[in-house]
């Protein structure tokens, strides 16, 4: 399946990178399994990272053609030094909680390997494939390289061996916080694809047409599914809080930083006539940022409006049915549903759905209004 192979590309180049510590063997039931040699692999890569990465961010800082405004160039270095502390913190995260997070992916591969072989509804599946397709291959590969691209060409120079090299790491670099991104984003899809899996297992059951004792049975194994389902997700949040809380925050940063390069760079350009050829970098790169940002907030909404779908759900079970017992434990189930959270928390602090990311776009306009005031008033 494409979704395999998509996603054991993302585990070997994560593993590679020294970034994520468990082996992924495919076709076995637990998919993936921690080892002392891995862990000192990432360890030792974590090291060379910390003490190579400066001089290597300070030349791909130095090869960028510095701007004329002060702020683009401060933000700059901002960037980088966020890409900096991002790696080192998620490394240092991948290693502490390597057990517990090979664990809890292990058993969301085996509840999905299970939805899988013994039921017949590949809507979610397909759903699954085609967006871990299109954010890993059309977004984080071929967006990002188009800009690239784009890049050189609008400075209209020939291009060095110095430039090219230092062009790719910067975008190494970049590739990389994606696939980290994706990992979470991964973990967050495959328990949407389980909970839509399950919503669609209850429709079935809602049109009467099984026995009580089926009815009651299905129902009590699809909600203990449902309630193992919702407490990976949290045992998953909480290995990944702390990177999750910086890609948020270094996707907002990134977003503010290439609209307020775009306007930079309008006002340079009206001044020498408009070339819309030196546009599409940049555009191109708030597109990519903006999807990046799009799907780390609408991934999570997604699980939480599925769980939430149950209960209407259940709901329709419980009109077609007619043995006591089977309403009584319907209502249990309903009442125990209710009193559970089924929304994505980040530390407890903010919930990730859709009005988190509505409220990222009105705050990015806000500040993308006052960076533009204050450079009308600097630079007029």
């Amino acid at each position: 399946m494409w979704s395999e192979r998509l996603e054991r590309c993302m585990w070997y180049f994560l593993l590679v990178c020294g970034l994520f510590p468990l082996q992924f063997v495919s076709g076995r039931l637990g998919r993936f399994s921690t080892s002392r040699k891995l862990a000192v692999y990432c360890g030792g890569m974590t090291v060379a990272f910390a003490v190579v990465s400066p001089t290597l961010l300070f030349l791909v800082y130095k090869h960028q053609p510095l701007a004329n405004v002060f702020l683009l160039n401060i933000m700059n270095a901002v960037q980088l030094s966020f890409i900096y502390l991002f790696m080192i913190v998620m490394n240092v995260t991948m290693l502490i909680n390597a057990e517990t997070l090979c664990s809890t992916l292990n058993a969301l591969f085996a509840i999905r390997g299970h939805i899988l072989q013994h039921w017949s509804y590949g809507v979610p599946m397909r759903e699954y494939t085609w967006r871990l397709f299109y954010k890993t291959v059309l977004v984080d590969l071929v967006l990002l390289l188009f800009s690239l691209i784009m890049f050189y060409v609008s400075r209209g120079e020939l291009l060095s061996k110095y430039g090219l090299a230092m062009g790719i790491a910067f975008v190494v670099f970049r590739y990389v916080i994606s696939a980290l991104s994706n990992l979470y984003l991964v973990g967050m899809m495959i328990a949407s694809l389980i909970q839509g899996s399950i919503n669609s297992k209850l429709a079935s059951l809602a049109d009467g047409r099984s026995g009580p004792e089926e009815l009651e049975t299905t129902v009590r194994q699809l909600y203990l599914l449902h309630c193992q389902t919702a407490q990976l997700e949290k045992q998953f949040m909480a290995i990944l809080n702390l990177p999750v809380l910086l890609l948020n925050g270094w996707y907002f940063f990134m977003v503010v930083l290439a609209a307020y390069y775009i306007y930079t760079s309008t006002m340079v350009e009206v001044k020498r006539g408009l070339d819309v050829g030196k546009y599409l970098n940049s555009v191109s790169f708030l597109v990519y940022l903006f999807i990046q940002l799009y799907y780390m907030m609408v991934i999570p909404s997604q699980y939480t409006e599925r769980s939430k779908r149950m209960l209407p759900i259940l709901g329709s079970i419980n009109q077609q049915c007619r043995g006591r017992r089977t309403e009584r434990m319907l209502e249990l189930i309903t009442l125990d549903s209710l009193q559970r959270d089924h929304d994505v928390w980040n530390y407890g602090m903010y919930e990730i759905n859709r009005m988190l990311l509505f409220g990222a776009i009105a705050t990015v306009t806000s500040y993308v209004i006052i960076l533009v005031q204050f450079h009308m008033q600097e630079y007029g």
